[in-house]
């Protein structure tokens, strides 16, 4: 598995607060902010072992018996630390003893997630690790950075349910080249081909990245170091999509594969739509195909000439995802709209080759999908 490939937390179904539940855990956001409030001796062994016990929970994200010897397994937290970060979450009133707790077998009772509440979402194998794969807790934690776990947590409280699945592009993307915008290549009828080119440089912003930029300090120095760190770890990687615009709030179209842009990824289903794109492309052009020769770095992209230029777009994603119902959400949306794709591309390729030029690329998403 290469680090770019997401791996999945997959679950089970269970019943709330019944049984081991599913290979995810869910933290309070109100919660999440405590931890990094409240007095401590050592804020890293602190978040490290609410989020340890908090992975130890059953369905009801309530009840863990993970303790200080999970804390010294997973994350490599001795056993005499851990018990002083254990004891100063107890002290703050962020987790508890039950009645059926014993010194040889304890137990504790998180904080109850509302029911009405957003929580984050985290994969269990972020603790714990994947086969013989350090887990990426442990990772961030032999990199001696606390606010390396906070971001960690805080991006994937950003996970929003779209196609992509992904940090959204206005809070941390790859962007296009800046001497390379969205170049329009050739129209012919209704259509238009566009070219675009991704970079690998990335952006940032919104109020999630200010932990990492003291007041102050008007350089983004920590910010990228603490990014390179997760992207070295493997915890995050970005996938290329195309995108209906170049604003932040652009729609994403469809994913792009390692064929088209450098940095994505071989897929079958996308390598499919890719091909029969760069079909439909060739086919527009018909006697005039050296004008896309002159754009072998770039992905071309045709589109209804009405609509505004398109974007490529770097989605920052995490590597390990839990299988939530949101996740399974957009795996449809993204598989949906993939196909949605690949069928307009073929009826474009299809009315082409007939000399028909007059009918746009159909794109809506069927409203029974």
């Amino acid at each position: 598995m290469s680090g770019s490939d997401p791996i999945i937390e997959e679950s089970q179904p269970a019943k709330r607060g019944k049984g081991r539940g599913g290979n995810f855990f869910a933290v309070d956001r109100d919660v999440w902010e405590r931890l990094w409030d409240v007095t401590t001796s050592n804020r890293f062994n602190l978040v490290s072992a609410y989020l340890v016990l908090s992975a130890g929970t059953g369905s009801d994200h309530q009840l863990s018996k993970w303790s200080t010897k999970a804390c010294e397994r997973h994350i490599g937290i001795g056993k005499p630390r851990a018990k002083v970060a254990v004891d100063e979450l107890i002290e703050h009133g962020l987790a508890e003893h039950t009645e059926q707790s014993t010194r040889a077998f304890p137990q504790y009772r998180l904080q109850a997630v509302p029911l009405e509440s957003d929580p984050i979402f985290l994969p269990i194998a972020v603790v714990t690790g994947l086969d013989v794969e350090a887990s990426i807790l442990r990772r961030i934690r032999e990199a001696g950075d606390p606010l390396l776990l906070r971001m960690l947590v805080d991006l994937y409280g950003l996970i929003q349910v779209d196609a992509t699945f992904g940090i959204p592009i206005s809070a941390l993307s790859q962007i296009p080249l800046e001497d390379y915008p969205a170049r329009k290549v050739f129209e012919v009828g209704v259509h238009a081909i566009w070219a675009v080119r991704l970079s690998g440089t990335k952006t940032a912003g919104g109020k999630w990245t200010e932990p990492h930029r003291p007041k102050g300090h008007k350089t983004w120095e920590n910010f990228w170091a603490r990014v390179a760190v997760l992207e070295n770890i493997g915890a995050i990687w970005y996938e290329p999509w195309a995108f209906d615009g170049a604003a932040d709030d652009a729609e994403p179209l469809f994913p792009v594969d390692s064929d088209a842009v450098p940095g994505g990824k071989k897929e079958p289903e996308i390598s499919d739509l890719m091909q029969i794109m760069y079909e439909a492309a060739e086919a527009l052009t018909e006697d005039k195909t050296y004008l896309l020769d002159r754009y072998g770095e770039d992905l071309l992209v045709s589109l209804a000439l009405h609509r505004q230029a398109p974007s490529i777009r770097g989605v920052a994603r995490m590597r390990i995802e839990a299988d939530t119902p949101g996740r399974r959400l957009s795996y449809r949306k993204r598989h949906t709209q993939i196909e949605v794709y690949q069928s307009g591309y073929a009826q474009m390729l299809r009315d082409v080759l007939d000399g028909n030029y007059s009918r746009p690329m159909n794109t809506a998403i069927p409203v029974n999908l």
